[in-house]
């Protein structure tokens, strides 16, 4: 497996947007405007995209440790703002506080030990490991944090009534919020299970099938399939626990009573 992977014109790429065109198309018929976002979507990805290959050019050259952190913490940043952005509500500084932390603890601490004690590159900082897998380990982390803020955002929303009913007949946050909480962890990490128990049968992951068409060996992207993915799982269980165990006492005040997510 030594065969270089098969560049793709300038003038082949744009012949892929031909899929947007396709899916504009689909959607239009089935009287769903969504061509606006499809044309901004693609156009930032691009964009994106082209940005991050450049830079990480740069960084992998200079193969720097302050580079490569500026990296990761660029990724955590964009991360956490993206779970709030995507809120109707604005949520309070204290819950965005949590979600960074939770997002932070989870990650960093998965992502060190995967490249200290799995891989092992020298050095241990070498970007074109740090970076990719970070890259990955903080996005479904971030997945997962999403979820399962939307999940307790919602059952507020929802069981508000069943909340305060529990509170004044004596129940502490805790007990009032448990069930929510549950449901709200098993949301988040559902999906990354089931990501883990289809791989290898209906989906070829990208990292995976990314080193195949690089002319890495099948098993050789296997294991390393295997351990991004158990790396995966962990930092999303992590960072979803942290933040539903320490984020939960954010949507009580001292009194222990609901606020607003604006106070």
């Amino acid at each position: 497996m030594d065969k270089s992977v098969i560049d793709i014109s300038n003038s082949q790429l744009l012949l892929t947007y031909t899929f947007v065109i396709i899916a504009m198309i689909i959607t239009t018929i089935n009287g769903i405007n969504r061509n606006k976002e499809f044309i901004i979507s693609s156009i930032r990805m691009t964009v994106q995209l082209f940005i991050a290959g450049y830079v990480l050019v740069y960084i992998f050259d200079k193969s720097s440790i302050i580079l490569s952190a500026l990296m990761i913490l660029l990724m955590e940043f964009f991360g956490v703002y993206n779970i709030v952005s995507n809120k109707k509500k604005r949520l309070n500084n204290k819950i965005i506080f949590i979600i960074t932390i939770s997002q932070l603890i989870g990650t960093i601490f998965v992502l060190i030990f995967f490249l200290l004690i799995v891989v092992r590159p020298d050095p241990f900082y070498d970007p074109q490991y740090l970076i990719p897998l970070g890259g990955m380990i903080i996005g479904n982390a971030m997945t997962g944090i999403d979820l399962a803020l939307n999940q307790i955002l919602n059952a507020i929303d929802s069981k508000r009534v069943n909340i305060e009913g529990a509170l004044m007949l004596g129940a502490t946050p805790r007990m009032a919020m448990d069930k929510i909480i549950q449901e709200s962890f098993d949301t988040a990490i559902i999906p990354t299970i089931n990501k883990i128990k289809n791989i290898g049968i209906i989906t070829l992951p990208g990292m995976m099938s990314g080193q195949i068409l690089s002319g890495i060996s099948p098993l050789v992207a296997i294991k390393y399939q295997i351990a991004i993915m158990t790396a995966i799982l962990s930092a999303v269980t992590i960072s979803v626990f942290l933040f539903l165990r320490l984020g939960y006492k954010k949507f009580f005040n001292k009194q222990y009573q609901l606020i607003r997510n604006e106070e």
